[in-house]
């Protein structure tokens, strides 16, 4: 079957135009809903669409610059010290050589604690004191501090009971009244049910005619720790898809890859940081804190480098000039969101058409990101 054509709705600001033809571009015609949104200085200039306007999806580790912004907020109005041990707030956090675990460590994938080392089910995983429990007492992968890894699911338990010791709300209730909120951003970390109706089914790519995947041998791409990490030691299903159209996924908080939201709710969220985050903050905030091979993403036929800073991705994203300075956080699949605040850029694009592959090597995204910065450099 051939690729059917899409519709696009939605506007473009006069100048923008190469950013709808890009995003036009991105389309292969499969069951699809994709939306691009962008921001400058506060205005919408891109707002573009296929499928159902209100379609959201699962974002998966775009969900990740939500629960750092969540931190970033608290540290910014002086309830969460970077530089204090995590067990400062977290006493049980506090044993089997994590004593010295700092917050800044936690947030940066430098904390090794990639999985509770107990088997936990999915049923577990939507109890949120049992997998914050079975973190504070599992033993981390390398020294703290040393090395740094991608915490793939973990991050959003550690992070969030953070929030939740300083603050007494649960992750998705801070996030959903302090940022979503406030940012008239649609996206929750724990989507309510009464919002699953406007769920949009994410289509994995298709296979090519004649291929036999099962000849296919893909263990020298995966490093020793990355199953371990992806899955919190079984706790997951590994096709993140599968993950995903389960409803315990979207509704459990899940802080580092669950999160519900679409491209406009991406832009607002990032939108509204620019306003909100001081000059020191995002400064702060761009400041690298990792460096070298990431120990959980690379592997023996590829080695990977993350750059993170209080748990945001500051390498600037494929696509965007030399020089640039952005922060925000990519989801498997294609999904992107970043602001660039010397531009007053913000950026979110999501779609349910997905390919799978490195961070940064999704061509439609990069596209649409070369656009804008084509756009604004013009």
């Amino acid at each position: 079957m051939g690729a059917r054509s899409l519709t696009v709705d939605g506007t473009v600001s006069p100048g923008f135009e190469r950013v709808a033809d890009a995003f036009a571009g991105s389309l292969d015609g499969r069951p699809e809903s994709s939306q691009c949104c962008i921001h400058v200085d506060g205005e919408a200039v891109v707002d573009l669409w296929v499928g159902r306007a209100d379609a959201i999806e699962v974002v998966f580790s775009a969900t990740k610059g939500a629960t750092a912004a969540c931190a970033n907020l608290l540290v910014q109005r002086g309830l969460l010290d970077l530089d204090a041990p995590v067990a400062t707030y977290w006493p049980e956090f506090g044993s089997h050589g994590k004593e010295a675990t700092l917050v800044r460590w936690l947030l940066s994938h430098k904390a090794g604690v990639l999985a509770p080392q107990s088997r936990l089910t999915m049923d577990d995983l939507v109890t949120w004191a049992t997998v914050a429990s079975a973190l504070a007492s599992a033993e981390p992968a390398w020294e703290p501090g040393s090395a740094y890894g991608y915490h793939a699911q973990s991050l959003g338990w550690l992070v969030g009971e953070l929030v939740r010791r300083v603050d007494g709300r649960s992750l998705g209730a801070f996030f959903a009244e302090e940022i979503a909120g406030p940012a008239g951003a649609d996206f929750w970390i724990g989507l309510p049910e009464d919002q699953e109706y406007r769920v949009a089914q994410l289509e994995p790519p298709p296979i090519l005619p004649g291929a036999d995947m099962s000849e296919v041998d893909l263990s020298e791409f995966v490093g020793p720790r990355q199953v371990t990490a992806f899955t919190l030691n079984g706790a997951l299903p590994e096709d993140l898809l599968d993950a995903a159209a389960d409803r315990r996924f979207r509704a459990g908080q899940f802080g580092a890859a669950g999160g519900v939201s679409n491209g406009r709710g991406l832009s607002r969220m990032y939108r509204w940081l620019l306003e909100e985050f001081t000059a020191q903050t995002v400064e702060d905030i761009l400041r690298p804190e990792t460096e070298g091979p990431d120990l959980v993403v690379s592997s023996p036929a590829m080695v990977i480098e993350q750059v993170f800073g209080r748990g945001f991705d500051v390498a600037p994203p494929t696509g965007a000039p030399v020089g640039a300075r952005t922060f925000g956080h990519t989801g498997a699949g294609g999904m992107t969101a970043f602001c660039d605040p010397d531009r007053r850029l913000a950026f979110g694009y999501a779609t349910t058409s997905i390919i799978w592959g490195p961070p940064g090597s999704d061509a439609r995204a990069s596209a649409l990101v070369e656009a804008v910065y084509s756009t604004l450099n013009a």
